[in-house]
C-alpha cells in the first residue's frame, strides 16, 4: 500500500513538472506580431526564399530586403511582392552571403534601410549536395556547402545581432530534417544542417539568458517539393520525387514559409516541416543510435525505393 501511495504520489510530481512545458508546446500563447516589422531574407531568388518573402509581406511587414546572388531574379521577385502588397517596400539587394565584404556591406545596407525597426533576419541561403566522400574530386562542393550553409550564417548572424539587439527582432535559421535524421549521401549537408540545429538552440538560450531582446527559432523543413533543391535533384536523374517522398513525407515551400511565422509569433525554438509525423523516429533513433543500421538494410521496397532515389542523386552529384 505504502508502495502504491509513493507511485501516486511519483505521478502526480512528473505531471506538475511535465505541464509547464506540454501547455508551451500544445498550446503557446501568441507571444509577438509580425505586422510593422522589418525583414531580411537571404537566398531569396528561388524557392523556399520566395515563398517566406510573400508571406511575411501578406503578414504585413514594413520593409522588406531580399537578398541572393542573382540580381534580375530578385528584381522579378520584388516586382511580384510590390504587384501583390504594394503596403510593403521591398528592396533587392544581390549579395553573396559566402563573401565577407558582401555579408557586411549587406548589414551596413539594412541598417541604414530600417533604422530602428524591430527586424527579423532569416537565414534561409543554402546549398545541398550528395556525395560520395572518398572521391578527391568533391572538395570544392564540400567547401561550398561549408562556406554558404554554415560559416556564412554564422558571420551574417554575427554581423546583424548589433542592429537587432539595437532594435529587437528574431533570427529565423531554416535547417532541415537532415539535421536531425541519419541517412546516406548527404554526409557533408547534414553535418551542416545539425550545425544550424546546434548553433540555433544555443543561440537562442544565450540571448534569452542575456535578456538581449532577440528571440531565435530554427525550422527544418523535410524534403521540399515544388520548388528547391530537392526537386531539381529528381529532374537530375529522371526519377520521380514520389520515389522519396511516400516514404519520408514532403513539405512544401508555402509550409515552411508558414512555419517561419509561427515561430515567430508564437516563440517557437524549434519546428519540424513534413507531411508525415517524424518526431518518433527522431525518439528512437535518439535512444537507439543503430536503429538506423537495421532500418536501412532492410529488403522491403518501402525501404529500397528511396535508398535507390539517393543512390543515383549521389552517384550523379558526385561526378558533377
Amino acid at each position: 500500500m505504502a508502495g502504491l501511495s509513493r507511485c501516486n504520489a511519483l505521478g502526480v510530481v512528473l505531471l506538475g513538472v511535465l505541464a509547464f512545458p506540454l501547455y508551451y508546446t500544445f498550446m503557446p500563447p501568441q507571444v509577438h506580431e509580425v505586422k510593422g516589422k522589418c525583414a531580411v531574407i537571404t537566398g531569396a531568388s528561388t524557392g523556399i526564399g520566395v515563398q517566406i518573402a510573400h508571406v511575411l509581406a501578406s503578414e504585413g511587414i514594413s520593409k522588406l530586403v531580399i537578398t541572393a546572388r542573382s540580381k534580375e531574379k530578385l528584381d522579378a521577385v520584388a516586382a511580384n511582392i510590390t504587384k501583390h502588397y504594394p503596403e510593403t517596400q521591398v528592396f533587392a539587394v544581390k549579395s553573396d552571403v559566402s563573401k565577407p565584404e558582401d555579408r557586411t556591406a549587406l548589414a551596413e545596407t539594412v541598417a541604414k534601410t530600417f533604422g530602428s525597426c524591430p527586424t527579423i533576419l532569416v537565414n534561409n541561403a543554402a546549398v545541398e549536395y550528395l556525395l560520395h566522400m572518398e572521391l578527391q574530386s568533391v572538395k570544392p562542393k564540400i567547401d561550398q556547402m561549408i562556406d554558404i550553409n554554415i560559416r556564412g550564417l554564422i558571420h551574417l548572424t554575427n554581423d546583424f545581432l548589433p542592429m537587432l539587439i539595437k532594435s529587437g527582432g528574431h533570427i529565423v535559421n531554416i535547417a532541415s530534417l537532415a539535421g536531425r535524421l541519419t541517412g546516406s549521401g548527404v554526409n557533408v549537408y547534414a553535418a551542416t544542417k545539425y550545425a544550424v540545429v546546434g548553433f540555433s538552440l544555443n543561440l537562442r538560450a544565450d540571448m534569452r539568458h542575456r535578456k538581449l531582446g532577440v528571440s531565435v527559432h530554427c525550422v527544418m523543413p523535410g524534403v521540399v517539393t515544388e520548388a528547391g533543391m530537392g526537386v531539381e535533384m529528381g529532374k537530375q536523374i529522371g526519377l520521380p520525387m514520389e520515389s522519396l517522398t511516400d516514404v519520408a513525407g514532403f513539405s512544401r515551400p508555402i509550409d515552411t514559409a508558414n512555419a517561419v511565422v509561427e515561430a515567430i509569433k508564437y516563440d517557437h525554438p524549434e519546428m519540424i516541416v513534413n507531411s508525415l509525423p517524424i518526431w518518433p523516429a527522431v525518439l528512437i533513433q535518439t535512444l537507439f543510435p543503430r536503429f538506423w543500421d537495421f532500418v536501412l538494410e532492410l529488403p522491403l521496397q518501402s525501404v529500397q525505393r528511396p535508398a535507390a532515389f539517393i543512390d543515383k542523386v549521389t552517384d550523379y552529384q558526385s561526378q558533377k
